[in-house]
């Protein structure tokens, strides 16, 4: 059974556990509001830019008190003024007046022309007036028809931000107390005859239809939300329209507005302009402060502040409402929160993905760019839907998954390159190395080689009278000797594709066609060659050896090859303090009696300092591309059959046509 620790050292297993811990972290971190300022940010840019700032909506008219009529009229206007601005108003036959006005006491306080107001308020109708909870009360005149008397009140978020819009305060309240935005909405729907109802929304908690849609109510986690629930009916706000209205010169000093209260006294509204129309009523002044930091701007950015007068916000919502019941526009909606956590899901385990596949910097920076950019288009295109869904969450996962991955990938390929270094490296060259460490999986297997069969070709070096020459040197000369000796003839491995598998005091032994296998025959005739080619070359640098030591007056040698290919068997073998790579099988000791049978052979000059005996299975590989003399059938040391036996001679030389 494979243990765990195998198991997550495995890129593939460790890259899902990464992922895993992840989500896992991740899912908690977002429930408890530890990525709503990043979502909110996306969410308020997302506003900004689906805002329609050329837009109005002439269903609804704003009535403002201006700068200019504080001078005139003074601030706050009188009882007897207002009285005369609502009859004016309602002279017009609007559908309804929105008073956005604080009128819960008289104004001057002596109560003169308290009476006019009063009996407006009464006899007026059309009018609908507010009550700011938990700090203004409504008028006193409407004291006894409290439907008249809705809530101004707009949800903040953390942050000071209004995002959110009223339907109804139930908090506290026996009854839902409308709002401001929704009792102006419904008395323009009953002039077009909308149904409005209210049914049962998915909490089992009512819900209010206008016309046919509905509109839902705003949850603590919806979208990029991690809030406690909210304890009144609240939906989210578009802030889409209107933006504009007639008057929209800053030079007033005056939010934007239609008509302004002077206008209203002087006569000066033009006949019908108000008739059938929502028409709100509040101070648009810039000296009396009542506005809010919004994710948009009020009259077109026209003063450089991200801001919108309470006013301005109500008449949004107004227009929400309305093109929720008479157009269809759905308000915005939110996935489920188990919708939510496989986005997020689906979004660690990309970034894993890409972790994983891509090693290099240069590809995995791009590739997380493209998926972020992914990731925040899909959900602008939700958005645009009117769906909201997390953004900030998915591309934090995303690159937290991506960036653990990358770094524990390099931490196991560099652990598995030191182990493949330790066991193999002193035996094979830096290409056949890195040839390793890109296909490690197919080789290593806790921390050791896999055990393969493959067919090499093996070959086996020894001097001759070794034992009688060392006894002549005193130990520093023979090791300087010995030194020369391998310098030049172990290299000739390495050039031609093999490695050098051990040193065995004055013998080598080399191995062609490992560790990767070879898995066609014109690759094993390769290696068969190399290995013939380096034993030529093994002899012509002993030759050009023994040339200097004559010159220097040191003791010369001779030196038998022995080669033979078969099937082996491959792999690490030791304690797991130490390991070595090494082949074994019955043709490793094939090559090494061949090496053995090389002193009763000598047939040329060349084979008097250096023979080469190759098998029968060796010489038909080499097709022919060899000088060679066929030596029989030989009894080998240790094996029962007789091999046959070849010496080679030399590489046939090539004639041109």
């Amino acid at each position: 059974m494979i243990s765990i620790s195998k198991m997550l050292h495995r890129p593939p297993v460790a890259c899902a556990v990464i992922s895993l811990l992840v989500l896992a972290v991740m899912l908690p971190v977002r429930h408890y509001s530890g990525l709503q300022v990043p979502e909110l940010l996306i969410y308020d840019h997302l506003v900004k830019a689906r805002t329609q700032t050329d837009s109005r909506d002439d269903r609804i008219v704003l009535i403002g008190m201006t700068e200019k009529d504080l001078i005139v009229y003074g601030y706050p206007l009188a009882d007897q003024e207002l009285a005369k601005v609502f009859r004016m108003i309602d002279a017009q036959k609007p559908a309804v007046i929105a008073v956005d006005l604080y009128r819960d006491l008289p104004e001057p306080r002596n109560r003169e022309g308290y009476p006019a107001l009063e009996s407006a308020f009464r006899e007026l109708k059309s009018i609908i007036a507010i009550e700011r909870i938990g700090f203004f009360k409504g008028p006193p005149a409407l004291a006894d028809e409290p439907d008249r008397i809705v809530a101004n009140n707009l949800p903040t978020d953390f942050d000071g931000f209004f995002r959110r819009g009223l339907i109804a305060a139930e908090k506290g309240f026996d009854e839902p107390f409308p709002s401001l935005s929704l009792a102006a909405t419904l008395r323009f729907l009953e002039t077009k005859n909308v149904e409005v109802a209210f049914v049962p929304g998915p909490d089992g908690k009512q819900v209010i239809k206008l016309g046919n849609t509905i509109i839902p109510r705003l949850t603590g986690h919806a979208g990029g939300y991690a809030v406690a629930e909210p304890p009144d009916y609240e939906y989210l706000c578009d802030f889409e329209a209107p933006r504009k209205f007639t008057n929209m010169d800053a030079a007033t000093k005056s939010t934007p507005h239609d008509f302004s209260f002077g206008q209203v006294l002087r006569g000066e509204i033009p006949a019908g302009a108000l008739a059938g129309k929502i028409v709100f009523m509040a101070t648009v002044m810039e000296s009396i402060k009542d506005s809010n930091p919004t994710p948009v701007d009020n009259d077109n950015n026209l003063r450089g502040v991200e801001q919108l007068r309470g006013v301005e916000q109500h008449v949004m919502l107004t227009h929400q409402l309305l093109r929720a019941a008479l157009d269809g526009v759905p308000p915005m909606s939110w996935w489920p929160e188990w919708g939510e956590a496989l986005w997020i899901a689906l979004a660690v385990a990309l970034g894993g993905i890409v972790g994983l596949l891509l090693h290099s910097p240069w590809k995995i920076v791009p590739a997380l760019a493209v998926l972020l950019a992914a990731f925040y288009f899909s959900g602008r295109f939700a958005f645009f839907h009117r769906v909201w869904i997390p953004i900030a969450a998915p591309m934090i996962g995303c690159t937290l998954a991506a960036a653990l991955v990358t770094s524990l990938v390099a931490y196991l390929e560099s652990a598995e390159r030191g182990m493949m270094t330790t066991i193999v490296s002193k035996h094979m060259s830096g290409p056949v190395l890195d040839a390793l460490m890109e296909h490690r999986d197919q080789f290593l297997d806790g921390g050791r080689l896999k055990p393969q069969r493959v067919v090499a070709t093996v070959l086996f070096t020894d001097l001759k009278g070794f034992s009688t020459t060392s006894e002549k040197m005193d130990p520093a000369t023979l090791m300087h000797w010995m030194n020369d000796y391998f310098n030049g003839i172990a290299s000739h491995v390495d050039d031609r594709g093999g490695i050098i598998n051990k040193f065995i005091g004055d013998a080598i032994m080399g191995v062609f066609g490992v560790p990767i296998a070879r898995t066609t025959e014109a690759e094993m005739d390769t290696d068969a060659k190399n290995a013939v080619e380096c034993a030529l070359a093994m002899r012509a640098s002993l030759l050009k050896l023994n040339q200097e030591w004559r010159a220097t007056g040191r003791p010369t040698t001779a030196m038998r090859i022995g080669i033979h290919t078969g099937a082996v068997v491959s792999g690490s073998v030791g304690s797991d303090e130490r390991l070595e790579f090494t082949v074994l099988g019955d043709n490793v000791n094939t090559a090494a009696r061949l090496e053995g049978a090389g002193k009763d052979f000598v047939h040329d000059a060349e084979g008097a300092e250096c023979t080469i005996l190759i098998s029968d299975a060796t010489c038909q590989r080499l097709h022919d591309a060899y000088v060679t003399r066929l030596l029989g059938p030989l009894s080998l040391k240790g094996k029962a059959d007789q091999v046959v036996v070849h010496s080679v001679i030399s590489k046939k030389e090539t004639t041109a046509s």
